[in-house]
């Protein structure tokens, strides 16, 4: 029975494998700094992209990795499509158990210190290395990886022409709110070594705690505090969240909105708003007239990164763990907000 069978489902499983085509390649990135974050790096380079291409950098969430990130999203199909190099940091299980990016540490979420240097120091290897444009570097993450992508905006608004957070977390809500607040950081962190830490009574994080509720002027000033460019030179940013998320409160979406228009210095209230069946889109305009931020909200939709793997392009990624199905293709739309198509599929 075991021969017949094997002779029977080998041609069989070599065709399903011709079919799915060459698995995709990432490519470890080496060399590229003192790492003092301690983080890996893989990149995605599409066949015959160019010199000046555009570069994105894509944030895994907790309890993934890069490889889990790429095609699964759409990213991959996104960067052949558009000829952009991608890529991808990886945060080792020896940094955090749980592969959370360190968004929440000190050490960590300053210009030029830890994690957020590791992450810089790849971008810059890639833009020399490569011949990527750095006037179109373009940073986009979910859950942990999404409150990275605010670090980094935070810490880097110069170097970046775009960012994206995906059922993420204001920059600096794991602040104490007032003079006497306890902060819970000192106690769950260092003692008990949790991935976030005080996050989830301060961010909102798991549910059970929701997210602190603070002024849109504080907000601004957790960024401003960092780094204080002029108001257009800020990048577009991109806010995505399910609001049936069992981690990440919703109510993360206002707080990060109020965060952002202020920090550019445009109005919290929208412009315009459209829907796409599950999905809400609110525009924020600057003075000029000019898109600066958008949010997305998807009605009932869990923790995870939107994708539409049954729509009617091609490329918009396949259900997997914390991807899942949306009816709309989330890294396509965020392209098309930063400019890098001009109609979202």
């Amino acid at each position: 029975m075991g021969p017949v069978f094997s002779r029977l489902t080998l041609p069989f499983l070599c065709a399903f494998a011709l079919l799915q085509g060459p698995a995709l390649a990432l490519e470890p990135l080496r060399d590229f700094g003192d790492n003092p974050g301690a983080l890996d790096g893989f990149l995605y380079r599409p066949d015959g992209v160019r010199p000046a291409a555009p570069l994105i950098v894509a944030l895994h969430g907790c309890l993934m990795n890069a490889e889990g990130f790429d095609d699964e999203t759409g990213l991959t199909a996104l960067a052949d499509d558009l000829g952009a190099l991608l890529l991808l940091p990886q945060q080792r299980e020896a940094n955090m158990e749980r592969r959370c990016f360190r968004w929440h540490d000190d050490d960590d979420n300053r210009p030029g210190a830890g994690e957020s240097a590791s992450i810089l120091q790849m971008i810059d290897r890639t833009l020399s290395n490569e011949g990527a444009d750095p006037t179109r570097v373009y940073v986009m993450g979910l859950s942990a990886g999404g409150a990275m992508s605010a670090v980094l905006l935070a810490n880097y608004p110069q170097r970046l022409a775009g960012g994206a957070i995906i059922a993420g977390l204001p920059y600096g809500c794991n602040r104490p709110a007032g003079l006497f607040d306890f902060n819970w950081y000192t106690l769950h962190y260092n003692i008990f070594a949790q991935d976030g830490a005080d996050a989830s009574y301060a961010c909102g994080i798991t549910r059970f705690f929701s997210p602190t509720d603070r002024s849109a002027s504080d907000w601004a000033s957790y960024v401003h505090d960092v780094i204080d460019v002029a108001p257009e030179d800020w990048p577009l940013i991109s806010i995505w969240q399910g609001l049936g998320d069992e981690t990440v409160d919703p109510a993360n979406l206002q707080e990060l909105t109020e965060q952002w228009t202020a920090v550019i210095g445009i109005d919290a209230e929208a412009d315009f708003t459209e829907q796409f069946g599950r999905a809400t889109r609110s525009l924020y305009r600057d003075g000029e007239g000019e898109a600066r931020l958008e949010s997305w909200s998807l009605e009932g939709f869990p923790h995870a990164v939107p994708v539409d793997p049954h729509g009617t392009s091609p490329g918009c990624g396949v259900e997997a763990a914390y991807i899942s199905d949306g009816g709309i293709c989330a890294v396509r739309r965020i392209a098309q907000f930063w400019g890098l198509t001009e109609q979202a599929r």
